[in-house]
């Protein structure tokens, strides 16, 4: 790597020389380009001459200046370094390299190249056949700790590597046994009873038992500035390990959706003695019992291999290696047109190169696209004093962002305006229809008189995903008067609210998927819509929450929450931007295909057909 470092750096410098055709320079001069020594420099270029990548011939005398020749050009070293730190899992250094190096050319090969790579592959590892998926994320892994979890990935990574009490199954909306293989609860919902399955086993080996799940919520329930899920067990008087696979719980009031809190992510269980040795590492290195255990991550790779022992069957699927690309261009990585799965989330010259391989090879691939309710939201910080505090100046900004307009404007995944999370609810009918009506520019300066706006700076924060968002709403903001400042944090920030700095919006992306859980999770966390509520408004909205826990009824509780959702518009405490889509295709030859409400391939469902069974049926 060191001397492949060192002829790029050469040829960089050198690029207007020839291939081939002799040019002057000195050791002095090279030392110089390298950094280092004149000694150590004719070390680097007695290397180089091994390899046969240049020529040197040393000036013999005063005034006698050395002669070096180049015999090969960088591209091809540049590649095959590049293919070798990927194979090697080190992809930030590969693009490192790929950047700073590469020319536009290579650059296309490259990735080319890594686009080959990408989806089903089958290898035979010590004489047995693997199937292995390959596919690339662009954004970083924050934590896979699930006490953790924030952001839709690593929620779902943490779901293939734990589990829960209960499975939540969406399609039927029932809740299955999962580590619990029975359970009973009293007739008014306050004590219930879990009886855990045998031999649910750890990835490290031990078998789990009681005790651990009393651990893994009260870890969450006693620490609510620390795990900001902490709200699903408030309402937990005692939670005990009656014996080691009996588990009791007493609630202080009624809780009809216990079972539905206890199969979320956050609720999944975690190994005692692992978790307390170094609870700050596990989000690193975790041990759960899930399908998937973790054996390597670092900033360029994610790999996960099947569980062999889990309790609920082994994967078909042998591996996982999920490549992180964080800050490449979402375009520039073509789909492979084979045997493949790629989830597109919304970015259109992804979606459009995944149509041209169905294009190309149309009778062996299928499509599901699912218009999943991803939304963009603009959510004010009340906790802190600015003119986002005024209701005029909010209902100024939210007159102002044209929807219609930024999805013209910016496209890609962007589909239509966002009403709120739940498509239409009579308790809705009102609010939505005083949303359709446009106010000129004369109204919406007349608002922001009203709110008694003096041109101070609003504070908006956000990711680099989102950051072509915040700054077509700056640029409209700009056009109205309003001082808007834009900072770009980053993803890990926004888990933990204390890391960010002193703002007075957000904006970022929420995944809806009309489950009650999900919603509840906005409304009750630090970090999602809580700093959005004055007092005034977030006892109401705590009324609504507490007769939505309480109530048995499905149906009853969509009205609460209804209720709370138009509570939140008619004060314009957050504003809704655009929905987005995902978009994802399939070979054929790939059974089990499962996409979550996260919009993500669920990896231990999937199997993939033999070779030869698909000649047959073609």
């Amino acid at each position: 790597m060191v001397t492949v470092l060192h002829f790029l750096e050469l040829r960089s410098f050198f690029h207007q020389e020839e291939i081939g055709k002799p040019f002057p320079v000195t050791i002095e001069r090279l030392a110089g380009i390298w950094h280092c020594t004149p000694r150590y420099a004719k070390l680097i270029v007695r290397k180089l001459v091994e390899l046969g990548w240049v020529e040197w011939k040393a000036g013999r005398g005063r005034g006698n200046v050395s002669v070096m020749t180049l015999h090969t050009d960088s591209d091809e070293i540049l590649l095959a370094e590049v293919k070798l730190q990927i194979d090697k899992g080190d992809v930030k250094e590969a693009m490192e390299l790929m950047n700073r190096y590469g020319k536009a050319a290579v650059k296309d090969q490259i990735m080319d190249w890594l686009s080959e790579g990408m989806g089903f592959s089958n290898h035979s590892v010590s004489n047995r056949s693997q199937d292995i998926i390959r596919f690339p994320v662009y954004r970083t892994i924050v934590t896979l700790d699930p006490g953790h979890a924030y952001y839709h990935f690593d929620a779902h990574l943490a779901g293939q590597l734990f589990n829960t009490l209960v499975h939540y199954d969406l399609n039927s909306r029932s809740i299955l046994p999962s580590i619990a293989h029975s359970w009973e609860s009293s007739p008014d919902a306050k004590q219930w009873t879990f009886y855990l399955k045998k031999n649910v086993l750890f990835h490290h080996g031990r078998e789990l038992t009681a005790h651990d799940v009393v651990f893994s919520l009260n870890r969450l329930r006693f620490h609510p500035d620390t795990y900001e899920a902490s709200w699903m067990f408030r309402d937990i008087e005692l939670i005990e390990a009656m014996d080691q696979r009996t588990v009791h719980i007493l609630l202080k009031e009624p809780n009809y959706l216990l079972l539905r809190l206890l199969a979320t992510i956050h609720a999944s269980i975690v190994p005692e003695e692992i978790v307390r040795q170094d609870e700050k590492d596990f989000g690193e290195k975790p041990i759960g019992t899930g399908p998937f255990q973790l054996t390597r991550l670092d900033e360029g790779i994610c790999i996960l291999e099947a569980f062999p022992a889990h309790f609920l069957g082994r994967p078909q699927l042998d591996r996982v290696e999920i490549l992180i690309f964080p800050e490449l261009d979402m375009g520039r990585l073509k789909e492979p047109n084979w045997a493949s799965v790629m989830v597109s989330h919304g970015v259109q010259s992804k979606a459009q190169a995944l149509k041209e391989a169905v294009i190309q090879d149309g009778q062996d691939w299928c499509d599901t696209e699912a218009f999943f309710s991803c939304c963009n939201l603009l959510v004010f910080n009340q906790w802190k004093s600015g003119p986002h505090n005024h209701i005029k100046f909010r209902q100024a900004l939210d007159r102002l962002i044209d929807r219609n307009q930024m999805i013209a404007d910016l496209g890609g995944d962007r589909i239509h305006p966002a009403k709120g999370f739940r498509t239409y609810h009579p308790a809705l009918r009102e609010v939505r229809a005083r949303e359709n009506e446009q106010l000129c520019h004369a109204e919406i300066m007349s608002l922001l008189q009203e709110s008694d706006y003096q041109g101070e700076t609003l504070r908006l924060v956000t990711t680099a995903y989102h950051e072509e968002d915040a700054l077509w709403i700056q640029q409209r903001c700009g056009d109205y008067g309003i001082h808007l400042e834009v900072a770009v944090r980053e993803p890990w920030e926004f888990s933990n609210r204390d890391c960010l700095p002193e703002h007075d919006c957000q904006l970022y992306g929420n995944v809806f998927s009309s489950d009650q859980i999900s919603e509840l999770e906005m409304y009750l966390q630090r970090n999602y819509f809580l700093p959005a509520f004055d007092e005034t408004l977030a006892r109401a909205i705590n009324k609504e929450i507490c007769l939505t826990l309480q109530e048995p009824d499905r149906l009853a509780r969509e009205h609460h929450l209804a209720k709370i959702e138009v509570m939140i518009k008619e004060n314009y405490a957050v504003l809704y931007l655009v929905q987005k889509k995902t978009l994802t295709f399939f070979h054929k030859s790939l059974r089990g295909v499962s996409i979550n409400s996260s919009g993500w391939l669920d990896f231990h469902k999937i199997w993939f057909q033999p070779d030869v069974l698909q000649e047959t049926k073609r």
